[in-house]
């Protein structure tokens, strides 16, 4: 990538790369809709007036989404009907014809500039429920009896909460049985024998900008970034937030990542850190800092307060997927877990 402001068509490609991403899991409509956004900042037109303002985002702070995800949350707040009339996630329906999507595209763009332009400044927020599948998996092979969780990048918090949901990984349920968020992805081989999570105490997630979402605000914001057309998603993360509501968790504000983990990991208690999707959001000189926080914090560790690093990150043999990777201290042993799909939809444990 290039340094400093990324350029109108280095803006267009990274349009085109997410509209293939999009596409591939599962959201035709977001496929189209951001090839077409691309083929307008390459013609100079209204959705690179709003890009230009942040043409300064990195290419890992997912400029795309974080446009597309404003617009859905003006969309889902009411504020603009005739883009929500062509969005299933507002009652609405997608348009088959690219042309009649392409003009309430460039109508939203060109009535709420101001707005999508505010909204590029809001980190992308996914809060993916369905992680927590690979999340558990890894959590329940550290077999700890009990341990806090510590979740980085935890936006509204919600996985910090999987040990309420089901799980179900086919001769495997972890979690709550009975629980109102149900997870089975389709799995691809066995799991491993007797498997449970650890019973969890303190629940801490750390993120530059955590969402509160128990409230009306924070439950619109993890909304809109969730793909208008993927209707499952969107009912699994309600159930989602309405157990954010029962099950309290403590989520730090913070601009110093590394400082604040420092901090969490100087008490000595039996302590799983996880992440999903993150990595590329977090700058890279703070990642080698978080990754020495987390080392220091192992060598420290011991039988009675043993820690684990779970992370849930792009494959970087295979984009096309996730790998979650499970370390654990004492001795900092490093395992494959599981290949999994980037939204939950599917898992392939290690042999």
């Amino acid at each position: 990538m290039t340094e400093g402001p990324a350029d109108r068509d280095e803006w267009a490609d990274r349009f085109d790369q997410q509209a293939v991403a999009c596409d591939g899991l599962g959201s035709t409509l977001y496929g189209r809709l951001l090839h077409l956004a691309a083929d307008d900042i390459r013609a100079d037109g209204p959705t690179w007036t709003v890009m230009s303002a942040r043409a300064d985002l990195r290419f890992g702070q997912a400029g795309p989404l974080r446009l597309v995800g404003a617009a859905h949350r003006l969309a889902l707040a009411g504020a603009a009907p005739d883009y929500a009339a062509l969005l299933p996630s507002c009652d609405g329906q997608a348009p088959a014809d690219d042309a009649v999507l392409r003009s309430g595209w460039l109508d939203v763009v060109a009535r709420h500039g101001d707005e999508l332009r505010a909204g590029l400044d809001r980190e992308v927020q996914t809060n993916e429920v369905a992680r927590a599948a690979g999340l558990g998996l890894a959590q329940a092979h550290t077999r700890f009896p009990s341990a806090r969780l510590v979740e980085l990048g935890c936006s509204g918090g919600l996985n910090l909460r999987l040990d309420r949901f089901r799980i179900d990984l086919g001769d495997v349920v972890l979690g709550d049985p009975d629980g109102a968020v149900r997870l089975s992805p389709d799995v691809t081989g066995p799991v491993g024998a007797d498997l449970r999570l650890p019973d969890l105490g303190d629940r801490i997630g750390i993120d530059p900008h955590p969402i509160d979402a128990t409230t009306d605000d924070g439950r619109l914001t993890l909304l809109s970034f969730v793909w208008p057309d993927q209707s499952e998603r969107f009912a699994r993360l309600a159930a989602a937030l309405d157990v954010a509501r029962q099950v309290p968790a403590t989520l730090i504000a913070t601009d110093d990542t590394a400082g604040t983990l420092r901090e969490v990991l100087a008490a000595e208690v039996p302590t799983v850190v996880h992440h999903s999707i993150v990595w590329q959001y977090i700058p890279t000189a703070v990642r080698w800092s978080v990754t020495a926080v987390i080392e220091s914090a192992g060598e420290r560790a011991t039988p009675a307060w043993p820690l684990a690093w779970i992370r849930y990150e792009p494959d970087e043999w295979n984009r096309l997927r996730a790998a979650v990777w499970l370390r654990t201290w004492p001795g900092g042993a490093d395992r494959l877990v599981a290949h999994v799909d980037y939204h939950g939809r599917w898992l392939a444990p290690a042999a």
